[in-house]
């Protein structure tokens, strides 16, 4: 791995003062951080015209990087210009190395475009009583984008006197998005809750069940105001209960566990004006990170319900549930008489002409509305929770009217006679495709390389080590490390557009050439990795190897360049027990196939290991 902190021309390399400043600024500032005890600073790289060489850590690369984290001091100026920003700032924004030398007026437009303005007065007004301070900046990459950070900076003085506001630079879009998007999810569970047909509470786990929430649907279905509950019953829900069912109630609901998890419990409360309600009330018990337990309490008005006493039971469950649920798709299955029932949502949703009646089991395995790859799971679990066992919600993708299909979750709930038969099984159905495609996009992203589309290098590592942990005794796999030959030469001929081409086309060349099953990764610039599953031989790798190399060649993307690669090849577990072990001697190997001549691969010895530790003693008695 290269550097943290980018090389600088020897041009640039003056101002012993700014050295001293920013050595001295930055390791006081790195000591101040927990686990850091001592740092080796050395005068030998920097990126800007005052900081030119500044430091490079045998820790500061690892330690900074490993946090996701950047270096930044800056002058307390107009400008405020960059005394030393570490190359991952740079990298992060997408500028080259010292391209931007000021946040404010620094280049073209400037970097730092918070709305309204950072007030750095007010922010040393806050360093000075708190020691640091965290504000959040809006920071433009060179495309256009940007990104949010979070600045933990501090004031350091120099050795003559002038203070820098130096500190770390962390990027925090997604934790903003995340807590932007919870918030509204907030807004929208308040606006829900005002608006159901049921009532919402939140107590405390005592013995008087003490308020914490009262939705609005409560009061509109109890006729008190929230003022009223405070006033006439002290923030007592067990107070508004009927008192011959307050037993009933705290046996049912306080007296559970955590791990009982959710329970139906149906009782009476008092309405205004003296009558009663009849409540099913679907409550839970959840810990807080606190450490307190609430009760969370979905009611029910089912007085009415109460009061027919004609209805059979099987529609009175149906009726309750569509309630509770009756903005979603419902499915109920009857498993004594094999009888179907559709929920209005759910026709209008995914269409009509569905079977009325039939088998549970062939019904899932065959069905139509369910996505193909996704019929075995759902049936797998569909029989778990028959059996008594139980189910979480699961996400599927099932078809819509028109024809697309979309991600849902399908929340089962099963229903059994007193000899643990099933009798019935409702399946409610809510969208989230909107939300489940956005994860996997956000997830697609961090794996891949976004040039290529491969996987990148940290996923890489991870899944071959996955791989590795599972194999079985007796199985053989293949690491190659593959480098473009002259890439350097060929793009700065050709330009870096068509150097991109380059890599794009060859990318796809090399992925063509392997299962699915095997993993191919981008790990540099012009450097691959592909792991073979499960070889059989030795010749099998070998002719991988060859094609590699006709690959290359069959490339139309270099023009008259004539592009070739070099191939280095190690085994698990003959060459190593872990990628990056496999990694170290593979690409020995390459290196020693472009020491050939290049255009041509290597496997791993011993013998290369020799030279290529030989090579790297005369390199530094060298220098």
């Amino acid at each position: 791995m290269r550097g943290f902190l980018s090389p600088c021309p020897a041009s640039q390399r003056r101002g012993t003062g700014s050295i001293k400043i920013f050595m001295e600024i930055c390791g006081r500032y790195l000591h101040s951080l927990p686990g850091v005890d001592r740092m080796y600073l050395l005068p030998q790289f920097g990126n800007s015209p005052e900081g030119s060489s500044a430091m490079e850590s045998l820790n500061l690369e690892e330690l900074i990087e490993g946090l996701g984290c950047s270096l930044l001091c800056c002058r307390k100026d107009r400008r405020l210009s960059i005394l030393y920003a570490s190359g991952s700032f740079y990298k992060t924004l997408g500028f080259a190395n010292g391209e931007v030398t000021a946040l404010l007026d620094g280049g073209p437009a400037p970097v730092l475009r918070n709305s309204p303005p950072v007030d750095w007065e007010r922010l040393e007004e806050e360093i000075a009583e708190k020691g640091y301070a965290k504000p959040e900046l809006r920071l433009i990459k060179k495309d256009g984008h940007h990104i949010w950070a979070s600045y933990r900076v501090r004031l350091q003085k120099g050795p003559g006197g002038d203070e820098y506001f130096c500190g770390v630079v962390e990027d925090i879009t997604l934790s903003r998005r995340s807590r932007r998007l919870r918030l509204e999810q907030a807004r929208e569970l308040e606006a829900l809750t005002a608006n159901v047909p049921c009532g919402v509470l939140c107590c405390r786990n005592d013995e008087f069940l003490t308020l914490n929430f009262v939705s609005e649907g409560f009061c509109r279905m109890t006729g008190f105001g929230r003022g009223e509950i405070a006033s006439q019953f002290d923030d007592r829900f067990i107070r508004m209960v009927c008192e011959k069912d307050r037993g009933l109630l705290l046996r049912r609901a306080v007296g559970r566990r955590k791990q009982d998890g959710a329970a139906e419990i149906t009782y009476r409360i008092a309405g205004k004006g003296g009558s009663l309600i009849w409540i099913l009330d679907k409550t839970r018990l959840q810990e807080d990170c606190n450490g307190n337990i609430w009760l969370y309490s979905v009611l029910m008005n089912i007085t009415e319900a109460q009061k027919t006493q004609e209805e059979l039971a099987v529609t009175e469950e149906r009726y309750r549930m569509l309630l509770e649920h009756a903005a979603d798709p419902i499915l109920d299955f009857n498993l004594k008489t094999g009888k179907i029932y559709y929920s209005p949502t759910f026709t209008a949703k995914f269409g009509t002409g569905f079977p009325q009646c039939g088998n549970l089991l062939e019904y899932l395995e065959k069905s139509s509305v369910i996505y193909g790859q996704d019929r075995r799971l759902l049936l797998d679990r569909t029989l778990r929770l028959l059996r008594g066992k139980p189910m979480e919600d699961g996400e599927f993708r099932f078809r819509e009217a028109g024809g697309g299909y979309i991600w849902c979750n399908v929340h089962p709930t099963a229903f059994f006679d007193d000899q643990g038969e099933a009798t019935r099984l409702i399946v409610v159905i809510s969208n989230i495709d909107r939300r489940k495609r956005e994860s996997i996009a956000l997830r697609r992203q961090a794996e891949h390389d976004l040039l290529t589309g491969l996987f990148n290098r940290v996923t890489a590592t991870e899944r071959i080590n996955r791989i590795i942990a599972q194999s079985g005794k007796g199985e053989r796999h293949a690491l190659f490390v593959i480098d473009i030959d002259n890439f350097k030469k060929i793009n700065d001929r050709l330009g870096h557009l068509k150097g991109d081409e380059m890599i794009v086309e060859t990318a796809s060349r090399i992925k063509r050439l392997f299962r699915e099953k095997d993993v191919v990764a981008r790990v540099g610039g012009d450097e691959f990795v592909v792991f073979l599953r499960r070889i059989l031989s030795v010749e099998l790798a070998v002719k991988k190897a060859e094609s590699i190399g006709d690959a290359f060649r069959a490339s139309r993307a270099s023009g008259c360049c004539g592009l070739s690669g070099s191939v280095g090849i190690s085994f698990y577990p003959h060459d190593g027990s872990s990628y990056e072990e496999l990694f170290r001697k593979a690409d020995a190997a390459m290196y020693a196939a472009k020491n050939s001549g290049k255009n041509s691969f290597r496997i791993y010895t011993r013998e290369i290991d020799q030279i290529t530790q030989a090579g790297i003693r005369n390199w530094a008695e060298g220098l």
